[in-house]
């Protein structure tokens, strides 16, 4: 299954620059741009910026700190895609500090424009040589939105040592899960996924309007001036300051993320991490389960919250009616051996509430994530003998005093509440 993560320049301000993901039906794939620097141009407005133009607060900003230059004919060139060269010229400019770490890549000589740039991306370690093939920098190859989380959260991790914490535990955990289509579906570099992991949870990067995160998509110098001012924001923050980061982190450690969106405490006893991939055989004799994740959405309100509500909750669907209910639906995701041909609905007769559901995940949702689920609640699926592993939707109210809490085989437990 597919596991689908600016420095004022003492030398030209440049040409094009970096992206980021917003979700509007106004971005524009531009045509590939010269690769030669911008002239220095110190004025913050723009002719092709009007103040309609859904970025014009932002381009205004990042020049004003002189992040990004326009072009000497009194353009920005907001539709223009950025290259390696210049996105290293950007996050220079918001380090500006003093260290260097020399260049060894082969395409890119003492000369070049952007050298001093990409040799205090090497020292922050925004940059890393090591994540480059042949030794090659390719300055001119336009950046990917992969890349750009990749080096967005290594300089969040220089800012701050626990955002490379929080790359690390999303990279050797075996139960990370990232709220975009591709983690199922594919298109996505598996080692990209902890850095597209900090970018979203920060905010710093979002899906489209079909959820894709499209990690070998390019980027916009519109788009560069929101992702730079976000960027410099979360630097002087803490991961704990963000909910959605809290929340992926939690999953890689846990396998669920119920203590940072939910009123529920542990108590005295285990978590889900205590019975997370143990046995757990039902007692209406149709096979046995284990549980390997439980995703919170909070639907206690008249919004859904958490990062993973996307992914998982429909509000396009009969699901709204959970809205303001006091409610929490949780996503299960299991593994399950049946013992005889069985339904989702066979499954859920007589076994425990929390090892079995026949509440499916939305058909829209599943199709939008690739998220694996069975097809209906009343055929026949699950095959005997054949291993499944498959998502489905339970919910669990969230008054005070409420507890939640099951067993695996062995007797290991987990056990929550919501204080009275």
């Amino acid at each position: 299954m597919k596991r689908n993560t600016f420095r004022k320049s003492r030398k030209n301000l440049m040409l094009n620059a970096l992206a980021v993901s917003v979700m509007t039906s106004a971005l524009v794939i531009p045509a590939t741009m010269p690769t030669v620097q911008a002239a220095p141009v110190t004025k913050s407005t723009f002719k092709d910026v009007p103040k309609s133009h859904w970025a014009y607060e932002s381009i205004k900003q990042v020049a004003e700190k002189g992040l990004v230059a326009g072009y000497s004919d009194g353009t920005y060139k907001p539709s223009a895609q950025v290259t390696r060269a210049e996105f290293a010229t950007f996050l220079s400019r918001v380090f500006d500090g003093n260290d260097r770490t020399p260049s060894k890549f082969s395409d890119l000589g003492a000369s070049h424009w952007a050298n001093d740039a990409i040799q205090e991306g090497l020292a922050v370690g925004f940059i890393k040589a090591s994540d480059f093939s042949n030794n090659k920098f390719e300055p001119n190859k336009a950046m990917t939105r992969g890349e750009m989380s990749r080096w967005l959260a290594n300089g969040l991790a220089h800012a701050n040592a626990d955002y490379g914490k929080a790359i690390e535990e999303m990279a050797n955990s075996s139960l990370t899960i990232i709220p975009i289509p591709e983690f199922y579906g594919g298109g996505v570099n598996k080692k990209d996924l902890p850095y597209i992991g900090v970018a979203l949870g920060t905010g710093l990067l979002s899906g489209y309007e079909d959820f894709t995160f499209k990690p070998n998509g390019n980027t916009t110098r519109a788009e560069v001036a929101t992702i730079l001012i976000r960027f410099m924001d979360a630097m002087k923050k803490a991961p704990s300051d963000f909910t959605g980061l809290k929340e992926l982190r939690e999953v890689a450690s846990t396998g669920t993320n119920i203590l940072t969106i939910s009123n529920f405490k542990k108590t005295k006893y285990t978590g889900y991490e205590g019975v997370i991939g143990k046995p757990h055989t039902y007692l209406n004799k149709t096979g046995v389960a284990t549980i390997e994740h439980a995703i919170f959405v909070d639907t206690t309100g008249n919004k859904p919250k958490g990062i993973f509500k996307d992914m998982f909750f429909d509000e396009k669907s009969e699901e709204a009616i959970y809205l303001n209910s006091n409610l929490y639906l949780i996503y299960y995701e299991y593994s399950f051996v049946p013992s005889r041909d069985v339904s989702l609905q066979s499954i859920s007769n007589g076994s425990d509430m929390h090892f079995a559901t026949n509440f499916m995940v939305s058909k829209r949702k599943i199709e939008n994530f690739n998220i694996p689920s069975p097809k209906s609640t009343s055929k026949n699926e699950f095959i005997k003998g054949e291993k499944y592993r498959y998502w489905a939707q339970n919910k669990i109210g969230g008054q005070p005093g409420r507890e939640l809490s099951s067993h695996a085989d062995d007797g290991s437990l987990f056990y929550y509440e919501v204080p009275k």
